[in-house]
């Protein structure tokens, strides 16, 4: 049968079938050849785009949350999402973090891990079936750090001000004024405001790339800007264990993590949670922030100046600094915990 003859087939069968039921119209097709708007076997097996619907999508996984390179708190959930296959599995460092379950029941799993403060990689794999003797057919990799939620022993409120990594480099004027070590040999000519700097903040950078830190005071060079005027003499670091300069204790500094405290109020190396910096983003400037703070810190530092509720933030550099006083002014209050579960990854 010819396309015109089935078309007119149709329309007949459909005439009489309004006649039968005594209606006076019916919708029955275009007599050009235009059939209606009603669905045909044909339409049904397409999609709306006309393209025929995929069966069979391709298999893929992926790990929604947490984010790749975050930082989280013990327990972990994991959120995923699956097309195409049958089970998923959670790995941490290749150790199985529960049985492979069907994805389609369920797309979270918690888990507590037991060792915290450290990275960990996280694979989710898809299976055709079931895990065993399942085909892998789709994976995703992710890294994550778990860390404790315990915030740690309220202590006290204390105030800030900020230090920084002294940079010859932020200095003009003539070379006029010499640095000296402990046995009062010459270190270095530099700009007297630089010496004035360097003084304040106990650590350096000459334009040479060598990293100078205070060693003790003594009878030469020029005195410092502050308190009784003292002569400080300096000693020079190894620039790749100290490369931010050196703690109290000959530890290295660590830009937005160590703070010089009152050792009669929180003993060298204790980690330290200040609550209001949790959260925070920190600007990406000089080659550090760009991340968001956890609030977690380390006695790493003391100084002539700081004493009972007062700490000496470690910016690093100068324009950090600067950056860090635009979020909490010097003489802002934190609320400070001790020993923070929480922050145990920083021993």
């Amino acid at each position: 049968m010819t396309r015109y003859s089935r078309l007119g087939a149709r329309l007949c069968a459909c005439y009489g079938l309004a006649l039968a039921l005594g209606l006076t119209s019916l919708s029955c097709g275009d007599p050009s050849g235009n059939l209606s708007d009603a669905a045909t076997p044909a339409d049904d097996a397409q999609g709306d785009d006309g393209a025929a619907p995929d069966a069979h999508p391709a298999p893929s996984v992926t790990i929604l949350e947490p984010s790749d390179g975050d930082t989280v708190e013990n327990p972990v959930t994991f959120r995923v999402a699956a097309t195409g296959v049958s089970t998923v599995e959670l790995l941490a460092d290749d150790w199985p973090l529960g049985d492979p379950w069907d994805p389609t029941v369920t797309d979270t799993l918690t888990y507590s891990f037991t060792e915290l403060g450290s990275a960990r990689t996280i694979v989710l794999r898809g299976y055709d079936g079931p895990a065993i003797p399942g085909t892998e057919v789709a994976t995703d990799t992710i890294t994550i750090t778990a860390v404790s939620g315990d915030i740690g022993t309220y202590l006290m409120s204390m105030w800030n001000t900020y230090y920084y990594l002294a940079n010859e480099a932020d200095h003009s004027g003539p070379d006029d004024t010499t640095l000296y070590d402990a046995s009062c040999n010459p270190i270095a000519q530099v700009p007297a405001s630089f010496s004035d700097s360097v003084c304040i903040e106990g650590s350096g950078i000459l334009n040479d790339s060598t990293v100078i830190n205070y060693a003790s005071t003594c009878n030469c060079g020029r005195p410092c800007p502050y308190g009784s005027n003292p002569i400080i003499c300096y000693v020079v670091l190894d620039p790749v264990q100290y490369p931010w300069g050196m703690g109290s204790a000959s530890n290295p500094l660590e830009p937005l993590i160590s703070w010089a405290v009152d050792n009669s109020v929180i003993a060298h190396g204790t980690l330290i949670y200040a609550e209001q910096w949790d959260g925070v983003t920190i600007p990406s400037i000089d080659g550090l922030g760009g991340f968001v703070h956890d609030g977690c810190f380390r006695a790493d530092d003391i100084g002539g100046g700081i004493q009972g509720d007062h700490f000496d933030f470690y910016a690093g550099t100068h324009g950090m600094y600067l950056a860090l006083e635009a979020l909490f002014p010097t003489y802002s209050d934190f609320d400070i915990y001790v020993d923070p579960g929480k922050c145990a990854y920083l021993q």
